[in-house]
């Protein structure tokens, strides 16, 4: 199984991580954190774009992961944003530091390139833990928003085989192939 590496991504969640830890013994927000959200975020693109641009349409599920947590990171920047009106600090610093390991996990799965029945029981897997820890700590949005800034035309093509895989049910067709 070919593995890509990534030491940006270690760089970082490292930084990150150090910052969030200043945060928390100081019990003050730096908005200067969310530079590194959007640089982490830049890196989230990519692999969104690989897993894309991988002709086995199974490569949705990991595509799916990476995008679960783009949005906790969105969910991040609002917190920080908001978290000395909301008197949310350093609440929101523990809640993100929480998040990072999971990150970090859910990362290394997406850096392999082989595609199998138990990789992708794996990437479910662990995207269902790193949904839960981010419920945990308010750090996600709704299903609902997951899905609205995901273009029709990928959800066409990759839904029909998400639902076959999870139902475990005969392919079937869905109401956007109507459209």
């Amino acid at each position: 199984m070919m593995e890509r590496p990534h030491p940006l991504k270690n760089q970082l969640l490292e930084k990150m991580s150090h910052e969030l830890c200043k945060m928390e013994e100081t019990g003050e927000i730096d908005l200067g954190f969310l530079s590194h959200v959007t640089e982490f975020r830049h890196h989230i693109d990519k692999v969104k774009a690989r897993w894309l641009e991988n002709s086995n349409t199974e490569g949705f599920y990991f595509y799916m992961a990476a995008r679960n947590i783009e949005l906790m990171l969105d969910r991040v920047q609002e917190r920080f944003q908001e978290a000395e009106k909301a008197h949310d600090n350093p609440a929101v610093a523990l809640d993100t530091l929480a998040l990072l390991p999971e990150f970090d996990k859910t990362l290394d799965l997406l850096a392999h390139d082989e595609i199998t029945p138990e990789s992708i029981d794996t990437i479910l897997d662990r995207t269902g833990i790193l949904r839960d820890v981010a419920e945990d700590r308010n750090l996600i949005e709704s299903i609902e928003t997951d899905l609205k800034d995901i273009d029709a035309d990928i959800v066409r093509l990759h839904l029909p085989a998400l639902m076959d895989h999870i139902c475990g049910t005969e392919p079937h067709t869905t109401d956007l192939d109507d459209e």
